[in-house]
């Protein structure tokens, strides 16, 4: 009774240091009203194994230190000995002593040490348990035993939660039938097979469970490599792994739905850039089922096109950059058809990429359409250069976008340095004044109103009629000499 209270004392109250120096206090000035010859040094070592018993290593070197510094400071300020003692008495007592303080302070010091090490010991088997019981309920496992030769089953308290007994002990039979009619004989086959097999074996079924919904568990067993007629076992609920595989395999179900639904070409890809899933549009149009899409999607493609777009994609990929190219596909009638086709990256919390989804939409009316429409131009201005009148057409910026012969043959000019340049530096020479016609131009811009107006030009001796129709896309301007 005494000890623990001792421990407890010099381990966890705050009075255990002033305590030993009071104490350490009262023996040297004891020792120092005491003639030499008598042990007092010796009453030094209980103080050096009390410091011990605390666990505090600060604490035991200034008791020790202080104790060995008093057994020969008492030296000193002691009377003398009587005359019967020599001093080589009186020196070997203190030496004696000292070894004993230093002894003390060794063993002391060993015991510290070792009970640090038991400590973090049982902190390790503290954790390891907390860990294990963590792993345990979060994974959802649960432990069961099978001893052979009795045919019994004992179950942790886990184990019996899930099965729905409150028997630590049922028969092999009787754990069987918690399991459903359709996995009993599997599991029947796994337990005797488990009693003979180093193997581990492995078995997902539900459990037979009335009144409740049907439960999805793992059964693990393997032999105990103690005891041979010992099957060790594991129970996991996995409920929740088979719901989330059920709705992943119905999402993956409407997202396939939905992209053989859409009239333009569905497709996905892995972070690598692996096309995994080609919509059931792409293989009606292609004219092959969607495997042979996925497997060599590049051989649907002119072969004009296979290597730009490979290169492109896999550029795309390696910056993680949004995709987006034309480029023709084959139709199942043998033709190539244009299709614009995009992708962009789906990124998780991480700014990983988790896959690709793409599209491919037929352009090939669209680029018939524009076909005709850079023809129409083409011709456009084909006879714009033809007139005898001076055009020309500024964009929304007022930059120079068309100037015919014409106009640049007014300006004394030619046509590439003027293309692309500003209304102010198409009309700008040296010493001449184009203003009344550029501040033209830039109002009829501004209000978007035609304007019609006479003005002479420099270098011209001719008056000019000039007509201005702005537009959305910019202005025309058109230029005729008046000769009457």
């Amino acid at each position: 009774m005494l000890m623990p209270k001792l421990l407890n004392f010099m381990q966890h109250s705050a009075a255990a240091s002033w305590f030993l120096s009071i104490t350490l206090l009262l023996v040297l000035l004891s020792d120092s009203m005491t003639q030499l010859g008598f042990a007092h040094g010796i009453l030094y070592t209980p103080l050096v194994a009390l410091a011990g018993l605390s666990a505090n290593r600060l604490l035991l070197h200034s008791t020790a230190g202080f104790a060995l510094l008093a057994v020969w400071l008492g030296f000193f300020i002691a009377p003398n000995a009587p005359a019967e003692f020599s001093t080589f008495y009186v020196i070997a007592n203190r030496t004696v002593s000292c070894l004993s303080i230093i002894l003390l302070w060794w063993l002391s010091m060993q015991a510290m040490a070792f009970r640090e090490s038991q400590l973090r010991q049982q902190h390790q088997v503290n954790q390891t348990q907390q860990d294990l019981e963590l792993a345990n309920k979060v994974t959802g496992l649960s432990h069961w035993w099978l001893d052979n030769h009795r045919k019994m089953v004992r179950l942790d308290l886990p184990s019996q939660q899930l099965l729905g007994v409150n028997l630590t002990e049922i028969t092999l039979a009787q754990f069987v039938y918690c399991f459903d009619s359709a996995n009993r004989n599997k599991l029947s086959l796994q337990l005797e097979q488990a009693g003979s097999s180093s193997e581990p074996e492995m078995l997902e079924c539900k459990l037979q469970q009335e009144c409740q919904q049907p439960l999805w568990v793992r059964i693990i067993s393997y032999q105990d490599p103690a005891d041979p007629d010992l099957v060790r076992g594991i129970l996991q609920n996995i409920q929740h792994h088979h719901d989330e595989a059920s709705r992943f395999a119905q999402q993956q179900r409407r997202f396939q739905q939905l992209a053989d639904s859409l009239p333009v070409k569905v497709w996905t890809a892995t972070a690598e850039g692996q096309v995994d899933f080609a919509s059931e549009t792409f293989a009606q149009f292609c004219g092959r089922d969607t495997q042979t899409i996925i497997a060599d999607w590049l051989a649907i493609l002119h072969p004009d096109d296979q290597q730009p777009v490979l290169s492109y994609w896999q550029q795309c990929v390696a910056n993680k950059a949004p995709y987006k190219i034309e480029f023709r596909i084959l139709r199942a009638d043998g033709q190539y058809i244009w299709h614009l086709t995009s992708a962009i990256p789906i990124f998780n919390e991480q700014g990983e990429v988790l896959y690709w989804f793409g599209s491919a939409m037929d352009i090939s009316e669209q680029k018939k359409l524009w076909q005709h429409s850079d023809q129409l131009r083409l011709a456009l201005f084909q006879t714009l250069d033809e007139i005898s009148d001076a055009f020309l057409s500024l964009d929304q910026q007022l930059n120079l976008t068309f100037i015919n012969q014409q106009a640049l043959d007014l300006l004394r000019a030619s046509k590439n340095p003027l293309l692309g340049k500003s209304l102010n530096e198409v009309f700008y020479r040296p010493g001449k004044d184009f203003s009344v016609l550029t501040a033209a131009i830039q109002r009829s811009f501004i209000q978007q109103q035609a304007e019609y107006l006479t003005c002479q030009l420099p270098d011209s001796s001719l008056d000019w009629t000039i007509r201005l129709y702005p537009n959305a896309s910019g202005i025309n301007v058109l230029l005729r000499a008046r000769r009457d």
